[in-house]
C-alpha cells in the first residue's frame, strides 16, 4: 500500500492545535469531511471515538492512528494531521501524540482495513517517517 493511494493534499494539515484527544478527533473528522462531504463529520467523530473507547490507537513515539469503518464510506480514506502540541492518547510509551493519521474504511472492508492499519504502523515505526 502506498499512502498516496488513500491520502490527498486537502487531507494533510499541519500546525494544528487541540487541547484533548476528543478535540483532536473532532478536528480531524471536520477536516476529512470537508474534502469528502458524504462522510459527515459527526458520524465519523462518533465512529473514531467509539473505536478509541475500546483501547488507544496511539502506537507510540508521538503517533496515533484512529480508525473506524463507516457505512457511507466508499473507499479507504486517510488524513494526516500534525499538531503543534502533544495530546494525551494514553500511548503505550506514555508520550504525547502530535501526529495523527486518521483512517476511515468502508464497513465491508475488514480485511483491507487490517492490512492498511498494519502498513501504516510499519510506516510510522521508522523514525524518518515521523519527523
Amino acid at each position: 500500500m502506498n499512502i498516496d493511494e488513500i491520502l490527498s493534499p486537502e487531507r494533510a494539515c499541519s500546525n494544528l492545535r487541540a487541547s484533548s484527544k476528543k478535540k483532536a478527533i473532532e478536528l480531524v473528522s471536520e477536516k476529512i469531511s470537508l474534502s469528502l462531504p458524504q462522510l459527515k463529520s459527526g458520524h465519523m467523530y462518533r465512529g473514531l471515538i467509539d473505536r478509541e473507547k475500546l483501547g488507544t490507537t496511539a502506537i507510540g513515539e508521538g503517533v496515533a492512528i484512529p480508525h473506524c469503518r463507516l457505512d457511507n464510506c466508499q473507499q479507504i480514506t486517510g488524513g494526516l494531521f500534525v499538531f503543534n502540541t502533544s495530546i494525551d492518547f494514553s500511548a503505550p510509551d506514555e508520550k504525547g501524540v502530535n501526529i495523527i493519521f486518521a483512517l476511515v474504511v468502508p464497513k465491508h472492508e475488514s480485511s483491507q482495513h487490517l492490512k492498511t492499519l498494519s502498513a501504516l504502523a510499519n510506516f510510522f515505526s521508522k523514525p524518518s517517517n515521523r519527523y
